[in-house]
């Protein structure tokens, strides 16, 4: 696979990993300390980095001088007025309806119910690999979320907790890796529609995590991991794209989604190579839905003012994307 595609479907993957992030997360002092969940300052520089566009003033910079005592900053004499254009201004504008609007903490139990992967301060979390288990098998859906989530994070650490700090394992676990797409799919198939957005995603994320690190350490091996990188990324686009047809509800939640997936550029043989992958795996979906007894797509309950939060948030979303264009 091409350095570029494979960057594409990455930000694609890191897009819809932190993609209610991109509304919820903002809103952090709307819940009291113990109920918020903030997350990482890496994850929050990635979702600065792909969701938002910086208002850069134009011509000059405002830079800090102390005054003699070395204490007040004040503006270097250079410093020029900043400027801020309608478009700009709009956008501004729009940023504080965001911030003030009704539905945000709406928005946020609706998402961490409905969407979110982890299930922290859970009796779940309480419960052991055999009794999760157990309970998954009885058609629990939060079990079956909590297993991928165990089982994901013991992929990468080979621990069923995270460690304090970002250590990860010089090696993959793909017998726990494949547990962690098992009983995500099982989620999904249940109708948790989180389980696209943050585990399936995140799994491939991880396997692409495993690769980078190998031909890092062994350059030399690009040729024998050259099909299994494509192969990975192509599947994780596909569960993606599969993810927004199965959820037409959400059409409007997914629009930062949608559009990664819609820049995504794939050579011809990297298309070929989608299109033998994507029908197969719809085909299988929708046939495994049928033996539940359910239809292809998933059904939500999306509360009037989490819609209307939403779309104010794709309002602000459009708004920053045409400044950076």
């Amino acid at each position: 696979m091409g350095a570029k595609s494979l960057r594409n479907i990455l930000i694609v993957l890191v897009v819809i990993v932190i993609v209610a992030m991109w509304y919820g997360y903002s809103a952090d002092n709307i819940l009291t300390d113990a109920e918020q969940k903030q997350p990482s300052h890496e994850l929050k520089k990635n979702v600065t980095e792909i969701t938002t566009t910086s208002i850069t003033p134009p011509d000059g910079q405002l830079t800090e001088n102390k005054n003699e005592g070395g204490h007040s900053p004040v503006l270097s004499s250079s410093s020029k007025p900043v400027e801020i254009t309608y478009s700009e201004q709009n956008c501004i504008d729009i940023a504080e309806r965001v911030k003030n609007h009704s539905g945000r903490t709406a928005f946020l139990h609706w998402y961490r119910q409905e969407l979110e992967a982890e299930l922290d301060n859970s009796y779940y979390q309480t419960l052991s690999i055999d009794q999760l288990v157990e309970q998954a098998q009885a058609a629990d859906v939060l079990a079956m979320r909590m297993l991928a989530e165990r089982y994901l994070t013991y992929a990468r650490y080979q621990h069923f907790s995270k460690p304090a700090a970002q250590h990860f394992s010089e090696r993959l676990d793909r017998s726990a890796l494949a547990q962690a797409r098992y009983w995500a799919e099982q989620a999904a198939l249940h109708g948790y529609g989180g389980a696209f957005m943050s585990l399936l995603a995140m799994s491939y994320m991880v396997e692409l995590e495993d690769i980078n690190r190998q031909l890092e350490a062994n350059p030399a091996q690009v040729e024998i991991l050259h099909d299994q990188q494509t192969d990975v990324a192509l599947n994780a686009q596909a569960y993606l794209t599969l993810s927004v047809e199965l959820m037409p509800q959400l059409h409007e939640f997914l629009l930062p989604l949608r559009t990664q997936l819609s820049k995504t550029e794939l050579s011809t043989e990297e298309q070929a190579r989608f299109d033998e992958i994507y029908p197969k795996l719809r085909s299988e979906w929708r046939g495994k839905r049928a033996l539940l007894g359910l239809p292809a797509e998933l059904e939500f309950n999306i509360p009037v003012e989490v819609e209307q939060y939403i779309q104010l948030e794709n309002e602000l979303h459009n708004c920053n994307s045409q400044l950076a264009d």
